[in-house]
């Protein structure tokens, strides 16, 4: 598929937002059957099981399904630096979801801190979109060390994310997550690079991909899942979508090669860009007044809060 950088742009826009519903939808699902899980316990496979048969659930998982196609097809028309850090943008729609799903007034604060996650992710695409090479140097061996890098630290975030502080436990499982996620969308375009210059259907290479990219996508679905268990779906979607651009970006610059065409000014400026808006997401997450009264969004107490 030829290079669309505006279309791919599009796709990921609209995948953004449904994966902030499907997030929204799911945790709805996960903590109305644990009935808000204050102490911040690891949920039990077969506590999973009974949760995932709701119908919220599942159509949350159909949501998640068509942003993660809209995703692929990006990714086909749009270097990987590029697409990725759009996915951001899920963060703020998830605030705007729970705010509306509470029929709650979203603070002048809040609403600033938005604005700025959206414009510095904005302004970091398009000069990632000017700079970042079309092609990719593709080197398998890169792609398995980048890879495994991610898992060892995923395992980390996971053994915090079961027996770290409380407070924290929902932002360890739900980085770990993003940090599979972001490696899904650098292993994807890392397979549409291969197919386009290799005969992939005999070469260990590509299968080898394949199994890392299943695995990855189980375990994220299972962390992210421990997040929505742990915390409000606002905190679970704002790690997931810091993190998960980051890992991505960094892999298509340091892996696939996508930064051969980036000069310094243009690095400098991508850095101040992203520390602009990661600054926006801390403020969202810093703010939001739900973070410690048992991951309800931004109803129940934070009803209060956000009426005065």
């Amino acid at each position: 598929m030829t290079q669309n950088i505006p279309l791919a742009v599009g796709l990921v826009l609209i995948g953004s937002f449904c994966f902030a519903l499907s997030a929204h939808l799911q945790h709805r699902a996960v903590d109305t059957h644990l009935g808000g899980n204050a102490h911040k316990e690891q949920m039990s496979f077969r506590s999973f099981l009974q949760a995932v048969r709701s119908t919220r659930w599942m159509l949350g998982l159909v949501l998640l399904g068509v942003s993660a196609v809209f995703q692929i097809v990006a990714l086909s028309m749009a270097p990987l630096s590029v697409v990725q850090p759009l996915g951001l943008l899920a963060f703020p729609w998830s605030v705007l979801l729970a705010a509306h799903a509470t029929r709650t007034w979203v603070p002048p604060r809040i609403q600033l801190a938005v604005a700025v996650t959206v414009a510095a992710t904005l302004a970091f695409t398009i000069v990632t979109s000017i700079h970042a090479s079309a092609g990719s140097d593709l080197v398998i061996r890169r792609v398995v060390i980048g890879a495994l890098v991610v898992y060892a630290v995923v395992g980390l975030f996971s053994t915090l994310g079961g027996r770290g502080p409380h407070k924290w436990r929902s932002l360890f499982w739900s980085s770990g997550g993003a940090l599979f996620y972001g490696l899904e969308a650098s292993l994807v375009k890392s397979i549409i690079e291969y197919v386009r210059s290799h005969t992939w259907p005999y070469s260990a290479a590509i299968y080898g991909i394949v199994v890392a990219l299943v695995v990855g996508a189980v375990a994220a679905g299972w962390l992210i899942q421990q997040g929505y268990a742990t915390g409000p779906a606002e905190v679970v979607v704002g790690s997931m979508t810091v993190t998960s651009p980051v890992v991505a970006v960094a892999f298509g610059i340091l892996v696939l090669g996508e930064g051969v065409g980036i000069t310094p000014t243009a690095a400098a400026l991508m850095m101040a860009l992203g520390a602009v808006a990661i600054t926006g997401v801390i403020a969202l997450a810093r703010f939001h007044p739900t973070h410690d009264h048992g991951g309800h969004g931004l109803g129940s107490t934070a009803a209060g809060q956000l009426k005065r």
